[in-house]
């Protein structure tokens, strides 16, 4: 099945929609056929620069003939055309957060197993060398048994106030915890018990984006490991790259660090080391562990492989980030159980 090919649909074409399509359009296995925005200019506009079709309709694309549909619509509206694409039988990849509240979670991981269709989040994170390294020092129990975390992601205060239109929709929690959340849950190989969190707001409030601007939550894990999840979305400027990443884990044997991929440093007009997350063009395609992943999800469809990075996976992300909130609300240790338990009686 190795030559086999799929017309693969792309909803949103924002940033992150446009690496999608960098990333298809340049992957042997696919075709990109067509790509929605709401926005008819910037829906037009990509399908001329990608040479596909275009629409606003998420109905015209649900009536294509398209096998697969990848989605990186903002973090609080991707249950609708999640669920409508799962509804019409296409096999669907998501952006992080799969979503912004645990009933919507549980909508879309049930429309994937009523449709039969493959539902996978993408954590791009766990295709970073880094975090791969990582997880081969865990998978060969070279650590131990996990005994203890701390990740830090954050961002200078250009992504919430210049980079997105929709900061005030999400936050540090819904944009940088399910990377975090996410990868430490991936190394540990145990799910999340429960949360106590804290967080500081005013900053960004004060600029009109009604967020967190920094926050940091205690989750436990089964078994007693515990990781501190830290993410801050008012950095100065000044700091040397947009985004401050990283991670420390102990196990009962060993433990190892992950700092800021610093993979380059540069001295120009000012010290600094590039964004991960730009496009780095080489020998007529993209390349970047931002992109592994969205190739990975075409290969699975065509090859008929259900993707590692499921539904159920993105659910306890966004578990862990509601029960984050909740005890920021409260001020008390929240269950997860709790969390989705109440998702269930929200649906």
């Amino acid at each position: 099945m190795a030559d086999k090919t799929i017309r693969v649909g792309i909803i949103g074409a924002g940033i992150w929609g446009t690496n999608h399509a960098l990333a298809l359009t340049t992957h042997p296995r696919c075709t990109v056929a067509v790509i929605c925005d709401r926005d008819q200019d910037r829906a037009r506009r990509a399908g001329e620069r990608f040479g596909c079709a275009w629409t606003t309709s998420l109905d015209e694309m649900a009536a294509s003939d398209v096998e697969a549909v990848t989605i990186a619509t903002p973090d609080h509206l991707h249950r609708e055309p999640v669920v409508a694409m799962l509804r019409a039988g296409k096999h669907v990849m998501v952006e992080k957060p799969l979503a912004t509240t645990v009933a919507d979670g549980l909508a879309m991981v049930a429309a994937a197993e009523q449709a039969g269709c493959h539902l996978m989040v993408d954590f791009h994170a766990r295709w970073h060398p880094l975090f791969m390294g990582a997880k081969g020092y865990v998978d060969r129990g070279e650590l131990g048994a996990p005994v203890m975390a701390y990740a830090r992601l954050s961002d200078t205060i250009y992504v919430p106030t210049e980079m997105l239109t929709w900061s005030g929709h999400s936050g540090p929690e819904w944009f940088l915890f399910p990377h975090t959340m996410d990868v430490v849950r991936w190394l540990f190989g145990r799910n999340p018990v429960e949360v106590t969190a804290k967080g500081y707001r005013g900053v960004l409030e004060a600029r009109g984006i009604p967020c967190w601007d920094a926050i940091q939550a205690m989750v436990e894990f089964e078994g007693g490991a515990f990781c501190t999840f830290e993410s801050s979305w008012i950095m100065p400027d000044s700091y040397s790259n947009v985004v401050d990443n990283r991670l420390s884990l102990y196990g009962e044997r060993g433990g190892l660090e992950i700092r800021n991929e610093p993979s380059l440093w540069a001295f120009t007009d000012r010290f600094h080391t590039p964004f991960s997350s730009e496009s780095v063009t080489r020998y007529g395609k993209v390349w970047g562990y931002q992109y592994e992943p969205i190739r990975y999800f075409a290969d699975c469809v065509a090859d008929g492989v259900t993707p590692e990075v499921n539904g159920a996976d993105g659910l306890m992300v966004t578990a862990m980030i509601e029960a984050t909130l909740k005890s920021l609300s409260e001020k008390r240790p929240v269950a997860i159980a709790e969390v989705l338990e109440a998702g269930h009686g929200r649906q």
